[in-house]
């Protein structure tokens, strides 16, 4: 593929067949949104927050306005992105009444000098940053309908801009019914997202697993190494089954505009769009690699 490349994911589950074509429809118009950031001379950091706040818009996702409860019957959101050029992120932790985490951790990086806030003080923060005028956030109303996915659908996107500079993001309400307080990998530098000026790497899955091996790091570490994208994705998911139960997924770009794709779980929505095709690749079950931009995937 070329720069620059977009792609989102919105996460690595079972998801009910009726809802599909909402979801690839979803993760389409993330991608695009994304996509249109950077053709418009935005940087990859604005595309990943741009394409993430898409997807936490919607029900269909546990994130942001489709968040699940945990065990006390609360919302607690986690999310996080970095910036590869410069290795800084800003994540969140247990947040509550907010739609749209992903810029509240935007914000952690750009305006704070912390990398990780949790809890009440990111309650506190988010305030500011409305107060600021940093983001602008009409209402936090959610609609949490019936589950449309047999366990977590964390969501997820990679970007790379036209000069090859990275950025990665993620944005979960973790597993419903978790214990009040839990994080997972989402918000977790090295787990859930990495970046890097080589590659940016971001994971979905069973959270505690992924922890486990530092997923996402280590599938930048692999392409650092000299593996391919694609060989690189082969190679964490084999390390992941081999040392833990966890089922996940990985999104995986390197600075050349290659992308790679890879899951062990029924589906994982997943859509990719570069300058070089009018077209947004779409998929339930995305098969990879691409053979040619121009190829399209199966909607399954």
């Amino acid at each position: 593929m070329s720069l620059p490349v977009m792609v989102v994911h919105g996460g690595a589950t079972a998801f009910k067949k009726e809802y599909h074509d909402e979801i690839l429809e979803a993760v389409r118009k993330a991608a695009r949104v994304g996509l249109c950031a950077l053709n418009n001379g935005g940087s990859s950091l604005d595309a990943v927050e741009s394409a993430i706040y898409v997807l936490e818009e919607t029900t269909l996702f546990t994130a942001g306005r489709g968040a699940s409860k945990n065990r006390d019957g609360e919302i607690e959101l986690d999310a996080m992105i970095m910036d590869g050029n410069r290795l800084e992120s800003g994540a969140v932790m247990a947040v509550r009444d907010i739609a749209h985490p992903i810029s509240l951790a935007r914000y952690v990086l750009e305006r704070t000098k912390n990398y990780q806030i949790v809890g009440s003080g990111a309650d506190k923060l988010y305030r500011q940053m409305l107060q600021e005028g940093y983001r602008k956030e009409v209402d936090t109303y959610r609609t949490t309908q019936v589950p449309i996915a047999i366990g977590c659908d964390t969501v997820g996107a990679v970007a790379a801009d036209a000069s090859g500079r990275l950025a990665s993001a993620s944005s979960t309400s973790g597993w419903p019914g978790k214990l009040p307080g839990r994080v997972g990998d989402s918000p977790i530098i090295g787990a859930g997202v990495y970046a890097n000026e080589i590659a940016a790497a971001s994971c979905t899955g069973k959270g505690e697993q992924i922890l486990r091996i530092v997923m996402g790091r280590m599938a930048v570490y692999h392409v650092e190494c000299g593996f391919s994208v694609y060989e690189a994705a082969k190679k964490v998911m084999a390390e992941l089954r081999q040392k833990t139960s966890g089922e996940a997924g990985l999104l995986l770009a390197d600075n050349k505009g290659n992308v790679a794709i890879e899951y062990d779980t029924k589906h994982m929505p997943t859509a990719v769009a570069t300058a070089t095709s009018d077209d947004v690749f779409i998929s339930m079950t995305p098969k990879w690699p691409l053979k040619s931009a121009n190829s399209s995937f199966v909607h399954n």
